[in-house]
């Protein structure tokens, strides 16, 4: 076992390298069993020959046969060495993808499960989803529920009272990696990535056979009772030795009648074979686990239906849908089905469970879904030593000290404190390119959606009032539209401002507005929509290069503040720290950074010296 107190990187490097090796000691073992089963089939072979063409000698007949019993039992036991393989294998791949996920390798894992729409608030400008974006980082779900779920809570701020109990469920998960180890497993064992059960429930919501025709209920285990009646009749008794074909016809009618139901459940059936054995050991795991907090008790609570666990239901299921598989046996199925009205009470078995069960069950899919997507929630508390559990309340300031993206890596990462007052404050952030504006606004951004979903941020401390995050970050024209830039961006605002003096308050994240037209209007436009959304109770932040924007500070004294970041010229070179300070910033990188690029700029002794003339002077640089 790796060391507990190791890392958490550390301990899924060392869990993937012990489960490499043990899945390399499987093969091994399994490889040395097919050795020994060839040599246990050709010794069988030879003595069973030997026995048999020597006189029928007994001794050499029955050693053949024990030898082949024999043969039989490594056979078996190698079946289970494989598929300790098998599950070694897929630990591996679990503990490898994490490993990833702490390494930045987002785009080497598989797709997340569910995304959010193109036209949400935020969605797009803090990478909520995508191939690198937070639910990549974060999604160890294996079912669309839980995809759907972990998605949708990403997607807007939850109650207080659900925040609440999400935290306590997150806290406990974060630290159960063996149980969020095997959710995984659950899924993976079975050769899928992911689970529908939506198919599966709109089945379990069709009217069966039955109620149609409740007489075939009776007829069914009846009709072939007459049948081995009348032909013992017939054999032993006073009956026509042919009777029986009769109720043999009478019985072929009902298969032809009752046929389009039964295939129809079969093939169901058979596809979601491997949906039914993966959902059975979902559930098992689920069972078998022992939680503490209430959320996640409440959740297991109530996937009990008629007094019984889900997996011991599904069960039920798999028994009566093994009893199917007489169909794919052909010339068997031709004759028995006719003659015992096999695929009827088949059928009749089934239904009867989707009638007592397999109508209550949509609640398990919901349920396992909640877990997986808790549990998604929970591995950024385990993996990441700089996350912690917010405190979210109605109302107040938005504070948050040495708080951080969650998508940058530990080496590189440079932590910030902030705080907005509450409803009606602003911080305008100014600075140099590349400086670091950005970044905070979706370092802010990103966290504040993952507390108001119930889950850590990265941050030593952050206190989050109820929000709803509105950004406009990332704009983009578009010929198939015929939508220009500006036309975007003011599409992009529509969200931004829409119902801005509703409860909860908004908290905005602006880049860089109206970048799509002249100085001089973007400006204007610029103070007109803060100050918008400063009277109808938002708050939030401005990133722009308009340092005459900072005007601002002054003109709503106490409610609006600036800050900025900056670059630092050493020796000719330029570095950046991604500190960020209070005031406005005083450089500008611009146009050094075009000369670097080999453009020609004409000489000016504040700009290539990275001086910025004082606000008042100027309107816009960069």
């Amino acid at each position: 076992m790796s060391d507990p107190d190791a890392s958490p990187l550390a301990h899924h490097q060392a869990a993937r390298l012990r489960f490499e090796a043990e899945r390399e000691r499987q093969d091994r073992i399994a490889a040395r069993f097919s050795m020994a089963q060839l040599g246990l089939f050709g010794l069988s072979v030879v003595l069973a020959g030997s026995g048999l063409f020597g006189g029928l000698d007994a001794v050499l007949l029955g050693s053949g046969g024990a030898v082949f019993v024999i043969f039989l039992v490594v056979r078996a036991v190698q079946a289970r060495v494989i598929l300790r393989r098998e599950q070694a294998d897929v630990r591996r791949e679990i503990h490898d993808r994490q490993v990833k996920r702490m390494t930045g390798q987002l785009s080497e894992l598989p797709p997340p499960g569910a995304a959010l729409p193109p036209g949400h608030p935020y969605a797009g400008d803090l990478d909520i989803t995508g191939d690198q974006s937070l639910i990549a980082r974060l999604d160890t779900t294996h079912t669309t529920a839980g995809a759907r779920s972990l998605a949708s809570w990403l997607a807007a701020p939850a109650t207080l009272e659900i925040i609440a109990a999400r935290q306590e469920a997150v806290r406990e998960l974060a630290a159960a990696t063996e149980l969020r180890q095997e959710l995984e497993a659950a899924v993976l064992e079975t050769g899928r990535e992911r689970l529908d059960a939506r198919p599966f429930v709109e089945l379990m919501e069709k009217k069966g056979l039955l109620e149609e025709k409740p007489w075939l209920k009776i007829v069914a285990p009846l009709m072939p009772l007459i049948t081995i009646g009348v032909w013992a009749g017939g054999t032993f008794g006073p009956l026509s030795g042919w009777a029986w074909l009769l109720p043999v016809a009478v019985q072929i009618l009902i298969v032809r009648s009752t046929e389009p139901r039964s295939r129809e459940v079969y093939e169901a059936m058979g596809e979601k074979k491997g949906f039914v054995d993966a959902y059975t050991k979902l559930f098992r795991v689920v069972e078998d686990a022992k939680f503490d907090s209430e959320g996640l008790e409440t959740l297991r609570s109530s996937l009990a239906i008629e007094g019984a666990p889900p997996s011991r239901q599904m069960k039920r299921l798999e028994r009566w849908t093994s009893w199917y598989d007489l169909r794919e046996q052909g010339i068997v199925h031709v004759f028995i089905n006719p003659l015992l009205l096999w695929d009827l009470n088949c059928l009749i078995g089934i239904e009867a469970w989707i009638r007592t069960v397999g109508r209550k069950c949509g609640a398990w899919f919901d349920a396992i879904g909640d877990i997986e997507a808790l549990a998604a929630l929970s591995i950024l508390l385990h993996q990441d030593p700089h996350a912690t559990m917010p405190e979210v309340a109605e109302g107040g300031a938005l504070e948050a000290e040495k708080i951080a993206h969650p998508l940058l890596l530990l080496p590189t990462r440079v932590t910030n404190d902030v705080i907005l007052e509450g409803p009606g404050h602003c911080l305008i952030v100014t600075g140099s390119n590349m400086a670091g504006k950005s970044t905070l606004l979706r370092a802010v951004g990103v966290n504040v959606v993952l507390a108001l979903a119930g889950g850590p941020v990265v941050a030593r401390r952050m206190r989050v009032p109820r929000l709803r995050v509105r950004a406009s970050m990332r704009i983009a024209d578009s010929l198939q539209t015929g939508a220009s830039y500006f036309q975007a961006e003011l599409a992009r605002l529509r969200l931004v401002v829409h119902r801005a003096d509703a409860d909860p308050p908004i908290l905005f994240l602006l880049d860089e507005l109206l970048r799509g037209t002249n100085a001089k209007a973007r400006h204007i436009g610029a103070r007109a929509v803060v100050s918008h959304l400063l009277e109808r109770g938002g708050m939030g932040f401005v990133a722009t290069h308009d340092v005459a924007l900072s005007e601002l500070e002054r003109e709503r004294e106490g409610l609006v503040r600036n800050v900025h970041f900056t670059d630092v010229i050493e020796n000719g070179v330029m570095t950046f720290d991604y500190h960020l300070r209070p005031g406005v910033v005083r450089t500008s990188n611009a146009l050094r950074l075009l000369a670097e690029v080999g453009i020609e700029v004409e000489d000016d002794p504040h700009l290539l010296d990275g001086v910025l003339p004082a606000p008042e002077a100027q309107t816009a640089v960069d």
